[in-house]
């Protein structure tokens, strides 16, 4: 069908590999929706049933309503304006979550707001632009394991996309894990060493600039060396 493919051609790069990590007949709320590609994505290529697709701009819903409408899958994607995970139900019967395109801090932020809407058997599909470290901490200590990690270079932006289920047991994570993903860490793909790369050169940069510092920086020096020594240690 020709709406379908020319659906697929709408995801990005980084929105493709998050695609990939949705379970098939997944119900899924896709928050932070934008332009609802995704959902629409979904529900052509028969990965999901039902689409909860949520922002909280009236811009962004005015847009998804727009392309939902004209992709004809009205009746399958649920467009809702709100902030969070508070525009979802019980009854949506969500069984994946996706969070993609802000900031590790913004996702957290998320995710703690709504945990009462969550019922900790979803899996989640997040994708910071920043701090996934922050992100990772947060599933560790809310009983999700990290099943899963992709890094990707799209448009010279580096991005991560974490995949995590919920466990009951508890999740312990070491420190470099936390900082560079663990399943990362175990691939070192090209593009994860770049980065890594290029976060030394500029850490070296800012040691730099806190030794000349006017004021008292020894606090965030010693984080800042403390990261140089991780990160060295995994790409020797």
């Amino acid at each position: 069908m020709t709406q379908d493919k020319h659906t697929a051609t709408l995801l990005s790069d980084r929105l493709a590999v998050v695609a990939q990590f949705i379970p098939q007949d997944a119900v899924v709320a896709d928050i932070g929706t934008d332009h609802a590609y995704l959902p629409i994505y979904l529900i052509h290529e028969g990965v999901s049933p039902r689409v909860v697709a949520s922002d909280v701009g009236a811009g962004p819903v005015a847009s998804a309503t727009r392309n939902v409408t004209e992709a004809q899958v009205t009746s399958q994607v649920s467009v809702r304006q709100g902030d969070g995970l508070s525009t979802l139900t019980a009854d949506d019967g969500i069984t994946c979550v996706v969070i993609a395109g802000m900031g590790g801090a913004l996702i957290t932020d998320i995710l703690e707001a709504g945990q009462s809407d969550l019922q900790h058997t979803e899996r989640l599909i997040l994708q910071p632009n920043i701090g996934s470290d922050r992100v990772r901490t947060w599933l560790v200590q809310h009983r999700y394991s990290i099943n899963a990690e992709r890094i990707i270079d799209e448009d010279h932006h580096i991005y991560e996309i974490i995949v995590a289920d919920p466990v009951q047991e508890a999740v312990t994570l070491a420190p470099a894990d936390i900082l560079m993903g663990p399943h990362l860490r175990q691939e070192k793909s090209e593009v994860w060493r770049r980065y890594w790369q290029d976060r030394h050169d500029h850490n070296q940069e800012l040691l730099a600039d806190l030794r000349q510092a006017q004021t008292d920086q020894s606090e965030k020096a010693d984080q800042v060396k403390e990261e140089q020594q991780m990160i060295e240690k995994e790409l020797a």
